[in-house]
C-alpha cells in the first residue's frame, strides 16, 4: 500500500510539474449513511434489534483522506472543466470526477459528477447487512442493493489564495431508503499553474 501511495505521488507531482493545467490536493471526506463501517470497523448497513417491529435504518460515519490530482481545461474567462482522479485511505474509496468551475473573484464555485470504486474491505455492497435474513429484504428489489461502482454528484465553493485553494463541498455517492452513502469534504489544493479563475478581477 506505501508503495502504490508513493508511486501515485510521484506520478501526480511529475504531471503537475510538466503540465500548467495541473493540480494536486488533498481532501478529507467526512462520510455518513447506512453504508459504511461503525466505530469498531464493521460494515453497517442495516441495524436491527428487532427487524419484525420495524427497527429503522442506523446511520454511521467514517472519513478517509483523498490524495488526488486534477486537470483544469479553461472553456471561457471564468468558466473552467476540471476532471480529477483520487486514493482515498482511511476508507477506501478511489473518486474519478469531472465537473465544471465558475470563477467569482478569488472564489470557484463547483459542481459536478463522478464515479467512485469503493475499495474497503469494511464495504458491504448491500442495503442490508444480514441480508435474505432480513425480514424486509426482497432479492428482487434492486433499490435495496449497493455496488462497489457508485455515482454521485458533488457540489462546493473554493477560496482560491495565488496557486492555493481551500474548499467545503458535499458529495452525494448514493442515495435511498436501505442504503445511502455521503460526504461532507474540506480540500487543499495545489495548481501548478496559479489560479485559472478571474481572481483579482
Amino acid at each position: 500500500m506505501k508503495k502504490t501511495i508513493t508511486l501515485l505521488f510521484a506520478i501526480f507531482l511529475a504531471l503537475g510539474i510538466s503540465a500548467q493545467n495541473f493540480g494536486v490536493g488533498l481532501d478529507y471526506m467526512m462520510l455518513s449513511g447506512t453504508m459504511v463501517k461503525d466505530a469498531e470497523g464493521n460494515a453497517v448497513t442495516y441495524v436491527a434489534e428487532d427487524a419484525a417491529a420495524g427497527d429503522a435504518a442506523v446511520e454511521a460515519s467514517s472519513s478517509s483522506a483523498v490524495l488526488n490530482v486534477s486537470y483544469t481545461h479553461p472553456l471561457s474567462e471564468k468558466l473552467d472543466m476540471v476532471g480529477s482522479i483520487g486514493l482515498g485511505m482511511g476508507f477506501g474509496l478511489v473518486p474519478m470526477k469531472l465537473g465544471i468551475s465558475y470563477g467569482i473573484g478569488a472564489i470557484d464555485v463547483n459542481a459536478g459528477m463522478g464515479l467512485y470504486m469503493i475499495t474497503d474491505d469494511s464495504y458491504v455492497p448491500t442495503g442490508y447487512a444480514d441480508g435474505a435474513n432480513h425480514a424486509d429484504y426482497d432479492a428482487t428489489d434492486k433499490g435495496a442493493t449497493g455496488s462497489k461502482n457508485e455515482a454521485g454528484m458533488n457540489f462546493g465553493v473554493v477560496y482560491n489564495m495565488n496557486a492555493v485553494g481551500i474548499g467545503l463541498g458535499y458529495e452525494m455517492i448514493k442515495g435511498g431508503d436501505h442504503s445511502s452513502l455521503n460526504a461532507f469534504t474540506i480540500s487543499f489544493s495545489y495548481a501548478f499553474g496559479g489560479n485559472s479563475a478571474d481572481e483579482g478581477e
